[in-house]
């Protein structure tokens, strides 16, 4: 496995708890590599949580709960199945979360579970969750939520590789039935008040508008 990965998954957890079996981080580290290189996976790779993880380190956080926001990025997409979609999706990706923070028998660890989870659930509809799990504040979710949609603001350039990985992903479509089903997704995310959720992102959302206008012309090309 990747070594970088390991140490950088391994600086979370020992940020949390430095006690924690250390075999048992390495093996979840390889785990999450593993799921995060499956085959039917273009976008929703390794590339996406490191992606993830160095735009979490520009961003202003005082007052935030890194290690839950760090958790959810490394969980909230480990497992991932095209064909089935979401909620599953989400829902399995949070199963394996916490099977890993019980098997820890950390408490720091275990205190963090249903906030993660909460994180990770949110991802199904990538609104503020109406009920946020303690110590989650809006403000806490607004942040994940933005890094997650983060790609949709990035260079056109970046764009077009992240819509191609998409393509890709849901290859089991026929042209016709994924221009359909894509071009209703991202009309969906241009029909919402604000496609970022966290103050100040008015940069962000321009972009991201202009990438998803771009895509919409191409798939209707």
């Amino acid at each position: 496995m990747s070594s970088a990965t390991e140490f950088r998954f391994a600086e979370t957890i020992s940020s949390i708890d430095p006690n924690i079996d250390g075999e048992l981080v390495k093996r979840t580290a390889t785990d999450l590599q593993e799921r995060y290189s499956e085959p039917q996976r273009h976008y929703h790779t390794l590339e996406h949580i490191g992606f993830m993880l160095d735009a979490f380190t520009k961003c202003d956080t005082t007052n935030v709960p890194r290690d839950i926001i760090e958790l959810a990025i490394w969980f909230h997409d480990c497992v991932y199945d095209p064909v089935r979609g979401g909620p599953w999706n989400e829902q399995e990706s949070i199963r394996v979360w916490e099977q890993f923070a019980e098997a820890t028998c950390s408490q720091a660890m275990l205190n963090l579970k249903e906030p993660v989870s909460c994180l990770i659930d949110a991802t199904i509809s990538h609104h503020i969750p109406a009920v946020l799990a303690p110590p989650l504040e809006v403000s806490h979710a607004a942040t994940f939520l933005d890094l997650d949609m983060g790609i949709l603001a990035a260079s056109p350039t970046v764009y077009e590789t992240y819509a191609n990985g998409i393509r890709h992903e849901y290859a089991h479509y026929s042209d016709t039935d994924y221009r359909a089903g894509r071009t209703k997704v991202l009309q969906n995310f241009l029909a919402r008040e604000r496609i970022f959720l966290a103050e100040g992102s008015e940069a962000l959302e321009a972009s991201a508008r202009g990438n998803i206008e771009s895509e919409i012309r191409r798939l209707q090309g």
